[in-house]
Parts: structure tokens; sequence; C-alpha cells
């Protein structure tokens, strides 16, 4: 088996199971039938972003392991320290998705709204993170872009990443206005992307 062959194999294993097992959840989620004026409370700039941008990402994961001659011009060759710390951070995205998902369950939505039941979740990786999704979103993706050297990729997340920091001040004003002082002290003691103690 060549190298190509197992770089494209070890880029699926990761994408492949938080797409599964996230995708099942968010369908469980979705039959809730909950109404969300998405562009109106994210402003129309940041939903663009994050639907056009979030898509392309995406769509060069889904087929980089299935057809990677079609991105070989936006490719590097990474160093091999570079390219096996892209994939732990991969791994790692794993089972924080796990984590995620099993905690969040039916509350998890795709825009700054909450739901009509929505619970405030403070268990499980919440306990140290307020936005773990998008930290497991960003480690999964920049982790793989460094694995297999795809500049699109690694651009794409940090844009991605950026876009959903400025998003999360509208989206905390929503968990404020529903849940008012316990989350303003759910969110003193835990940090946005990172446990509190990273600062970031």
């Amino acid at each position: 088996m060549d190298q190509e062959t197992i770089t494209r194999l070890l880029f699926a294993v990761p994408f492949y199971a938080i797409v599964a097992y996230g995708g099942y959840h968010r369908h469980k989620a979705h039959v809730q039938n909950d109404r969300f004026e998405r562009m109106k409370n994210e402003g129309p700039v940041t939903f663009l972003m994050l639907r056009v941008l979030g898509f392309a990402l995406w769509l060069i994961c889904f087929f980089f392991p299935i057809v990677p001659g079609l991105f070989a011009s936006f490719r590097f060759e990474p160093v091999p320290l570079l390219r096996w710390t892209g994939y732990v951070l991969a791994l790692i995205s794993i089972p924080m998705g796990y984590s995620v998902f099993r905690s969040i369950g039916r509350n998890i939505t795709d825009t700054v709204q909450t739901r009509a039941q929505h619970e405030l979740i403070t268990h499980g990786i919440y306990r140290f993170i307020r936005h773990p999704l998008y930290t497991t979103g960003f480690l999964l993706f920049f982790g793989l872009g460094l694995f297999a050297g795809l500049m699109p990729v690694l651009f794409l997340s940090v844009v991605v990443l950026i876009t959903l920091y400025v998003r999360t001040f509208t989206e905390e004003q929503f968990l404020i206005a529903q849940f008012g002082e316990r989350y303003v002290q759910y969110r003193t003691r835990t940090g946005k992307f990172f446990p509190k103690f990273i600062h970031l």
C-alpha cells in the first residue's frame, strides 16, 4: 500500500466518523421542527460566510479520500512533525465530538437561536468549554489539513473559526436572554473554545 493510499484512508477515519455520528444527532434534533430566522439573527454577512465557506470545507474533505487528484494543485508536503501533529489533533476531535453530541443531545442547532425547549447544558465537555462543537470542528479540519497538506482546508478552517468566534457574541446574547443569570455565571467559569485556564 503506497503512502498516498495510507494518507487517504487515515484521513477518512476521523472525518467520516464525525460526519456519521454528528449527522445522526443533528437529524434527531431536526425533527423538533423549531423555526429559526437564521439570516436575520446572525446577520447576512456572517450567515453567508459560514454557509458558503463551511460547505466548501466539508466538500473538500468529503471528496479528498475518494478523488485526491482534484486537489493536487493545492497541496504541500508537510514535514513529519507537522503531519502527525495534525493527525493527532484530528483524532482528538473524535472523543470530543462524542462528548459534545452526547451532552447537548436534541438542543443542537445550526444557528445562534435557541430551541423552544432548550436546556442549559453544563455537564460533560460543556463543564469546561461553552462552544466545544466549534473547537471540535476546528481540530478536525485544521488537523486533517495539516496531515494531508491541504492548503484550502487550513485556510478555510481558520476563517470559519474566526467567523464563529464573532458569531458567538450574538449566540451568547440569546442564551442570556433565555437563561439569565444562570448563563452569566456559567460563562464566568468556562472558556469559549478552550478551558478557562488556557485563556483563548
